[in-house]
């Protein structure tokens, strides 16, 4: 994305990105299943809907893990409250590596239409610094008409 615009109320733009398919084998599992269920509310589509984000509004999510400053104490702010925590957990004799999870509203900024969902943080991942993973109780990129490169707003 060439533009950014700055973090406003809560809310940052994005840019929908292909994934690897990782999050789908890992949405599919039933202890995560069970576990997001708990945690946020609703049990999440199998699959993650990636977006690309700017550098500069890491530390407003919470996310030292996907920050380029890994100095925790630089990333707290008055929001650090809306993070939610699922441990590491053991299923079928394999460690499977907890999440921060943290409530957001996904809107596609051409219609306005928004969904509910998470930002997940995994503890392990191969993306960017600068990708997000976002789950929610839908298709995201059906319901809400989106396709690569669709400009997105988070309402965190």
């Amino acid at each position: 994305m060439n533009k950014y615009v700055p973090f406003k109320n809560n809310k940052l733009i994005g840019k929908v990105i292909s994934g690897k398919g990782e999050g789908k084998k890992y949405m599919a599992l039933k202890p995560y299943k069970e576990k997001f269920k708990k945690l946020v509310g609703f049990e999440p589509y199998e699959g993650t809907l990636n977006i690309k984000i700017n550098p500069i509004y890491c530390n407003k999510i919470e996310n030292p893990n996907n920050c380029n400053n890994h100095d925790t104490d630089n990333n707290k702010d008055n929001n650090s409250n809306n993070i939610i925590i699922m441990e590491d957990f053991n299923y079928k004799n394999k460690k499977y590596y907890g999440v921060k999870l943290r409530h957001i509203i996904i809107y596609n900024k051409k219609t306005n239409i928004g969904v509910k969902g998470a930002i997940v943080i995994p503890k392990k991942t191969e993306h960017s610094n600068t990708t997000l993973e976002i789950i929610a109780p839908i298709k995201l990129r059906k319901y809400l008409s989106l396709k690569n490169n669709s400009i997105v707003e988070i309402k965190l």
